[in-house]
C-alpha cells in the first residue's frame, strides 16, 4: 500500500485468507498516517451494512489512534476524520458513485457484482472513475473467483503483473509455487497429503508450511517489454515487481508508468487447521465425484475460476486433431461413402472464406477443401469468383461428377443487405444465415431460431442458435470413433496446423445462464470453426432430404447436358416454420 509506484492491487484468492483484515488494517493506517477520502464498495446494501458493523466498525470502536482522529457526526456507513472521509457503499446502486472524489478505493467480492448497474455500466469502472483526479490514487480489488470465462476477478488479475508466492523447499531450498498439480495424497490416508518439490522431488508436508511461508517472496510472472526487449521476469525488487534486465527498473508498467500488481493466494499457504493439507486432500477427493462440489472447491479452496460446462465441451487439442488426418485426396476423388457435397461461406471485410464438405451416412463427413476469395465482398467480381468456386465439379469414386448440392452463407456484418442481395438470385441453393446469441434463446434445442424475408431484397434468411450448434461442433470434433457423426480430415497443405488452431479457436466459458462460447485469449481467427458450425446447421436443415440419398444415388449429380439454374429452388416441407425474429430489416 505504501509503494508510490503501485497504483492498482488485485487479489485473486481462496476464501478466508484475511482480505477483510487487510482492508481493516489498511484503513486504520491511512486514517492515522495519510488521511484522505476512502471508499469501500461491497456487493449489496446488506453486505455493506454487515461489513460496516462487524468488520471496519470495530476498528473505529476499539483502535485508539483511529478514534482520536474522528470528528463530527458519524453513522454506520459514513465516517468523518481529520483530513478525509470513509464511505461504505454498495455496487448495486449507481448513486453510490456520484458526487465523490476518492483517493483510496477498496472493492470486495467483485466476482459477484452485476455487469451493468442501473443501466449506467460496470460498477467497477464507475467506482474507478471517482479516483481519476487523484495523482497518487490506490485501487484495490479482491474476490474469490467464480465461473470460468465470466469471472471478474480473473479478468482483472490477468491485466496485472500476476504475482505468486514462491516458497523454499525444506529439502533443497529451491523456491517455487505450491500448485495443485504437484499435490499428492492417498484416498485411503489423507494424513499423508503433501506437495512434491519440482526440483528435488522431496515431500513438502504440513509441518513445513509455516517456515516456508515465512521465507517466501512474491514474484511477478507476466512477460513484459522494456528497453525494446521482450522479457520473462528473472529479477524482482523487495515488493515483487519484475525488474528490467537492461535498466534495472520495474519493467511491467501501465500506460501511466505505474504498476498494476496482482496477487494470487490459496488455502495451501494458510496455517489454519481447517485448511491443512490433509483437510484439502479430503475435500478435493470428495469434490471429484460431484461437479457442484468441484466448483466450490476450486473457487473457495484453490482460488481459481472454474466451470464444469467448459470441461464437458472442452475441445480436443488442435495437435491431436492434426495428428488424426487421413490419406485421401478429395479434390481428385471424393470418398466412396459420399451422398452429397455441402459448402459454407463466411463473409469478411476483405474476402470470402469457403469450405467444402462431403456428407456420408448418419452424419459422417469429410473435409474436402478450405479456401479464400480475396476482394471486397460487395464487389461484383469478388462475388462472381465465389460463384465460380461454388460451381466446382467433384469426381465420385465411380467417375461421375457431382456439384455443391447446397451452401450456407453467413451474411451478418457490415454488408448485411448487400450479401442478401447477392444470395437472392440463388435462393434454394445458397441459404442466407445469421448467428444469434442471447440469454433468451441459447438454451432452446432448435438450431433454427427464426425465418424471415427481407422486405426490400425479398431474400429469405434464417437466424441460427449458434450456442447449441457450437456445442454440437465440439461433440463432433471430440468424437474419435469413425462412423456416425465422425469428421475426417485429409493430409494436405490446406489442412495444416494453422487450420486446426483456427478450428479449435474457441472454448466454452462460464456456467449456468452465463455459459458462452468465446475465443481463447491467444487466438484471433476462427473461420474454420464457424464454417464447421454452419455446415452442421445446413446438414441438419436438409437432413429430411439428405437421408434419402446414398452413394449409389447421391444428391447434386451433374448431367453434362444440363446446367444449374439460379431459379431452381429446393422444395422442402420439413418444418422450417419458426416465429419471426425481432431483428430489424438490416
Amino acid at each position: 500500500m505504501e509503494s508510490p509506484f503501485i497504483e492498482k492491487i488485485v487479489l485473486s484468492k481462496s476464501a478466508r485468507v484475511g482480505y477483510a483484515i487487510f482492508i481493516n488494517t489498511s484503513v486504520a493506517w491511512l486514517v492515522s498516517n495519510d488521511p484522505s477520502n476512502i471508499m469501500i464498495v461491497q456487493n449489496t446494501q446488506g453486505d455493506a451494512e454487515k461489513f460496516a458493523t462487524k468488520e471496519i466498525g470495530k476498528v473505529f470502536s476499539h483502535c485508539v489512534p483511529v478514534i482520536s482522529k474522528l470528528y463530527g457526526k458519524n453513522t454506520t456507513t459514513e465516517k468523518s476524520f481529520f483530513g478525509g472521509d470513509l464511505s461504505i457503499v454498495w455496487a448495486t446502486s449507481a448513486s453510490s458513485f456520484r458526487m465523490v472524489t476518492i483517493k483510496y478505493l477498496f472493492m470486495d467480492e467483485i466476482s459477484g457484482w452485476t455487469d451493468n448497474v442501473d443501466k449506467e455500466g460496470d460498477p467497477i469502472d464507475l467506482a474507478i472513475t471517482r479516483t481519476e483526479s487523484e495523482g497518487q490514487r490506490k485501487i484495490v480489488l479482491g474476490s474469490t473467483p467464480k465461473e470460468a470465462g465470466t469471472c471478474k476477478i480473473t479478468r482483472e488479475f490477468l491485466q496485472t503483473d500476476q504475482r505468486y508466492l514462491y516458497v523454499p523447499c525444506p529439502h533443497c531450498a529451491f523456491k517455487q509455487r505450491l500448485k495443485l498439480e504437484n499435490f499428492r495424497f492417498s484416498p485411503k490416508n489423507y494424513k499423508n497429503a503433501h506437495f512434491v518439490c519440482i526440483h528435488c522431488s522431496g515431500k513438502i508436508e504440513e509441518h513445513h508450511k509455516f517456515n516456508m511461508v515465512e521465507a517466501g517472496e512474491w514474484r511477478a510472472t507476466r512477460e513484459f517489454e522494456c528497453c525494446g526487449v521482450h522479457q520473462t521476469p528473472e529479477k524482482w525488487d523487495e515488493t515483487g515487481s519484475a525488474l528490467c534486465c537492461k535498466c534495472g527498473e520495474p519493467g511491467d508498467t501501465n500506460e501511466r508508468g505505474k504498476i498494476d500488481a496482482g496477487f494470487h493466494i490459496w488455502s495451501a499457504y494458510n496455517d489454519n487447521p481447517n485448511t491443512s493439507l490433509p483437510s484439502i486432500a479430503a475435500e478435493y477427493d470428495k469434490a471429484k465425484k460431484d461437479p457442484r462440489k468441484m466448483q466450490t472447491f476450486m473457487n473457495t479452496k484453490v482460488g481459481v475460476e472454474y466451470s464444469d460446462a467448459a470441461r464437458i465441451h472442452k475441445l480436443n487439442n488442435f495437435e491431436a486433431l492434426y495428428q488424426r488426418r487421413e490419406y485421401y485426396s478429395p479434390m481428385e476423388s471424393l470418398p466412396e461413402q459420399t451422398c452429397c457435397v455441402l459448402a459454407t461461406i463466411d463473409t469478411q471485410k476483405d474476402r470470402f472464406d469457403y469450405h467444402f464438405w462431403a456428407i456420408g451416412d448418419r452424419g459422417e463427413m469429410w473435409a474436402v477443401h478450405y479456401g479464400k476469395v480475396h476482394g471486397d465482398p460487395e464487389d461484383a467480381a469478388t462475388q462472381q469468383s465465389l460463384i465460380h468456386e461454388l460451381e466446382t465439379e467433384f469426381t465420385l469414386s465411380d467417375g461421375q461428377s457431382i456439384g455443391v448440392f447446397a451452401a450456407a452463407m453467413d451474411c451478418n456484418g457490415h454488408a448485411w443487405k448487400a450479401m442478401l442481395e447477392f444470395c437472392a438470385p440463388y435462393q434454394g441453393w445458397i441459404f442466407a444465415i445469421r448467428g444469434e446469441v442471447n440469454a433468451k434463446t441459447k438454451f432452446k434445442p432448435e438450431f433454427t431460431l427464426s425465418f424471415k424475408v427481407h422486405p426490400e431484397v425479398k431474400c429469405e434468411y434464417r437466424s441460427l442458435n449458434v450456442h447449441q450448434l457450437k456445442n454440437r461442433a465440439a461433440e463432433r470434433l471430440n468424437n474419435e470413433a469413425p462412423g456416425k457423426n465422425y469428421i475426417h480430415f485429409p493430409v494436405s497443405d490446406v489442412f495444416d496446423l494453422t487450420y486446426f488452431q483456427m478450428l479449435t479457436a474457441e472454448e466454452l466459458k462460464g456456467s449456468g445462464s452465463n455459459v458462452k462460447w468465446d475465443k481463447k485469449p491467444d487466438q484471433k481467427r476462427n473461420e474454420p470453426w464457424d464454417l464447421l458450425v454452419y455446415v452442421l446447421w445446413l446438414w441438419d436443415f436438409l437432413r429430411p432430404e439428405i437421408k434419402h440419398a446414398s452413394p449409389q444415388e447421391p444428391l447434386g449429380l451433374i448431367d453434362p447436358n444440363a446446367h444449374k439454374s439460379s431459379d431452381d429452388v429446393i422444395e422442402n416441407d420439413y418444418g422450417d416454420y419458426y416465429e419471426t425474429s425481432d431483428y430489424g430489416d438490416y
